[in-house]
């Protein structure tokens, strides 16, 4: 088992509520840092939990999503939601000077609801699994 920190995770968790929450707001290169960071901060957090349950190591942004969805972490709509969006980090990191802003956006406002609904379905995985957490250091917070 590795060792994860809990508090960082709660802090990813919370970054990642509050750029859902304020999504609707953003235009031009704080949109672009937006839709970046939401697909970095959920890829990072399934990382953490898959660190922290000895899961099977993935292959690909998509494969730690995919392999939350067989764990029971996160619903598979909520699964398809982060694979069309995740579509965008190519562009995003490759072809940043070509966006189609509005576009990315509509994407993005469209499959939110899984940004929006991940904590929860984080909360609620650490409180089914069977197993105790014990990778997770920082333990003077509920999860």
């Amino acid at each position: 088992m590795y060792f994860v920190d809990k508090d960082i995770l709660l802090e990813r968790l919370d970054y990642i509520e509050d750029l859902a929450a304020d999504f609707d707001r953003k235009e031009g290169l704080a949109l672009e840092r937006t839709c970046h960071m939401l697909i970095e901060a959920v890829v990072d957090v399934g990382n953490m939990i898959i660190d922290a349950f000895i899961l099977r190591d993935p292959g690909s942004y998509q494969d730690v999503m995919d392999i939350m969805e067989n764990e029971g972490a996160i619903p598979p709509e909520d699964n398809g939601h982060f694979r069309e969006t995740f579509r965008w980090r190519s562009e995003l990191t490759r072809n940043y000077t070509q966006l189609d802003h509005r576009a990315m956006k509509e994407s993005f406002q469209k499959h939110l609801p899984a940004y929006r609904d991940f904590k929860g379905n984080v909360f609620a995985f650490f409180e089914n699994e069977g197993q105790a957490i014990t990778a997770f250091g920082g333990d003077q917070h509920e999860v």
